[in-house]
């Protein structure tokens, strides 16, 4: 039976699509709401911008039901502007795809509606035309799909681009110029709001690690940049606390050791964070090192070479007696009590009291005193030799 042939009832399929389209106005209504509460992510797209490319979508699956044919090339542009516009509103691919089939399975329904349960010889033309349906759906979610994809691939691409330019910026030094303002803002940082620095050894990371972090993050309100450069994946905050960062870093990478830098002001203060997460790195070993508490260590890093003489003997003392160093640490951590730290050590007050002695014996540091303390604590978190 062809698409003109009659029903029982005298209708054809193509007068029903007829009667359907010239109904649109009513219908498309219901099945956007259908479609939003289905697929919540559509709700940053506006209720008329909606309802408008449904209905484009339906007055050409109409007509192509009528004349049994696929997509028109024009109808196929449609389909792939809205695929780019889907990706430009953050919209996610498999929520685009899904609507696709929420919308045409709705089309459907109100078709077999309308031909009534009674009228077989209707309802077997509509049969007939469940190819022309999945060739529609298949052809116009497929063209918005490949648009879909080919836009997020350039906006990654520039992004990057201008993530790099920041990031080299900041690294250069010097006072912030107009032109860094510029980048800031469009990777959508406040160029004056306060930024935070986030660091980890890039021998583990790569490109797309960085990238899947970004939007593992991309749920949080503030902003967050991610990329690997200088063999080191960087992340640049802005509104989001660091410990949320850290906690998707390590969901990727467990073990992956970070240093995070101050939260600092403007554009001077994102380049000085930067500065504060990479000197403070090594300073967490295999955890998390921040500025806030290991800026000592991280200041005096670079002077190991001059402090080897003074503070070697330290480094020396920790290799040959482990108790002892551990016991320094927990003493420190304890409040300077001999209580507190023999029930952290599970040990007994005097034997606190003889470590520390013995480690004054062999070193000369008193960690009684803030001479003492703070040459032991610096010695013990450096890897200084005595010299030869």
């Amino acid at each position: 039976m062809s698409a003109h042939s009659p029903g029982r009832n005298g209708e054809t399929v193509a007068a029903l699509c007829r009667a359907v389209s010239d109904d649109l106005h009513a219908l498309v209504p219901g099945i956007v709401d259908r479609i939003r509460r289905e697929i919540p992510g559509y709700a940053v797209v506006g209720r008329a911008e909606h309802e408008q490319a449904v209905t484009l979508q339906y007055e050409g699956l109409l007509t192509g039901l009528i004349t049994r044919r696929p997509p028109s090339p024009e109808e196929s542009r449609r389909a792939r502007q809205l695929g780019r516009r889907r990706a430009q509103q953050g919209l996610a691919l498999e929520s685009v795809v899904s609507a696709y089939h929420v919308g045409y399975r709705e089309m459907w329904n109100i078709l077999l509606h309308r031909a009534g349960p009674q009228d077989q010889a209707m309802r077997s033309e509509l049969a007939g035309l469940v190819g022309t349906v999945w060739m529609w759906i298949e052809q116009a979610s497929s063209a918005a799909a490949d648009a879909y994809g080919e836009t997020v691939r350039a906006e990654d691409a520039a992004r990057l681009a201008l993530t790099h330019r920041f990031l080299g910026a900041l690294t250069a030094g010097g006072p912030p110029t107009a032109e860094h303002a510029h980048l800031a803002q469009a990777l959508g940082f406040d160029p004056s709001g306060t930024f935070q620095a986030v660091c980890s050894p890039g021998e583990a990371w790569s490109e797309e690690d960085a990238t899947a972090l970004g939007k593992r993050m991309r749920r949080h309100r503030g902003v967050v940049l991610c990329a690997h450069r200088d063999n080191m994946l960087v992340g640049i905050l802005q509104g989001v606390p660091a410990g949320d960062f850290l906690d998707a870093l390590h969901g990727i990478r467990p073990h992956a050791p970070v240093g995070v830098g101050l939260a600092r002001e403007g554009l001077t203060g994102a380049g000085v964070s930067l500065l504060d997460a990479r000197e403070v790195l090594p300073a967490g070993g295999t955890g998390v090192a921040s500025f806030e508490e290991d800026w000592l260590t991280a200041i005096v890093r670079p002077q190991t070479g001059r402090l080897a003489a003074l503070l070697g003997p330290g480094g020396a003392a920790a290799r040959e007696h482990p108790d002892l160093a551990e016991t320094i640490r927990a003493f420190a951590a304890h409040g300077f009590s001999l209580t507190g730290t023999g029930r952290a050590l599970h040990i007994h007050p005097n034997t606190v009291r003889y470590r520390l002695d013995r480690w004054q014996e062999l070193t000369g540091w008193d960690v009684r005193t803030w001479a003492g303390l703070s040459a032991s604590m610096v010695g013990l978190n450096l890897p200084l030799r005595p010299e030869p």
